[in-house]
């Protein structure tokens, strides 16, 4: 059936309404798979939307009802339940940003109480951290109150790490390491009291020593490596 207002449709009918399986193309290109009852998608079926997005679950009454895949364009995905064709009880969303939400969903978004409000990393304030030695850190979801925030998972964090900088006399002997001038950064004021310059993040060459061990084998004159920086190893919790 070709229809007058665009589109068309393929598939069974009864009383010249759509009923049964078959397939739909809406007059916006919105391409239908599935079940049909009484001229409207009811029972399950798969829709390709005209932005990219794609639905596999249950319909009722053209909307998305019951559980239902949702895979957007973006590459986020939820899955979960569905009602009036929005996000609705228990489901999970896999963020193309990496961020996943475990939880319940009230209208299409997460519920508040459940969601975290900041990211703590646990331990000391400051880490000494030798060259070439890899270290761990344990970061947490909280919510307000700082409870942990245990439906959700995977949130990006960004580390940059620095060299303490110390400015000695011209006629000082001693040389912790050496900086190439033509490239030395502005030193960047810490919330401890001392400066630092930027470190590239490099892969270790000593990732098997203690930090101590590890700075008695880089030598004490040990040059700032070379080359483009890199992931950073460690423990992401």
């Amino acid at each position: 059936m070709k229809y007058k207002a665009g589109g068309r449709y393929e598939g069974e009918l009864s009383c010249s309404l759509r009923e049964g399986q078959g397939n739909l193309v809406d007059a916006d290109g919105q391409v239908y798979w599935g079940s049909f009852h009484d001229n409207k998608r009811h029972g399950q079926g798969r829709m390709v939307f005209r932005n990219g997005d794609e639905y596999e679950g249950d319909w009722v009454r053209d909307q998305r009802q019951g559980h239902g895949i949702l895979r957007h364009a973006d590459g986020s995905i939820y899955e979960g339940r569905w009602h009036g064709d929005m996000f609705s009880g228990q489901g999970s969303m896999a963020h193309c940003s990496g961020g996943v939400y475990r939880g319940l969903w009230i209208d299409g978004h997460p519920m508040r109480r459940s969601q975290a409000t900041g990211i703590m990393i646990l331990g000391p304030e400051v880490m000494d951290v030798a060259q070439g030695s890899s270290f761990t850190l344990t970061i947490q979801l909280q919510r307000d109150g700082g409870e942990v925030a245990m439906s959700e998972g995977g949130r990006v964090v960004e580390i940059s790490a620095g060299i303490r900088y110390m400015q000695l006399p011209a006629y000082s002997e001693v040389s912790f390491f050496k900086v190439d001038d033509g490239h030395r950064e502005t030193p960047i004021q810490t919330p401890f009291g001392f400066q630092c310059i930027s470190y590239p993040l490099s892969g270790p060459k000593s990732r098997d020593l203690e930090p101590r061990a590890a700075l008695e084998s880089a030598g004490a004159n040990s040059p700032l490596p070379e080359g483009d920086p890199c992931d950073l190893p460690g423990e992401w919790g």
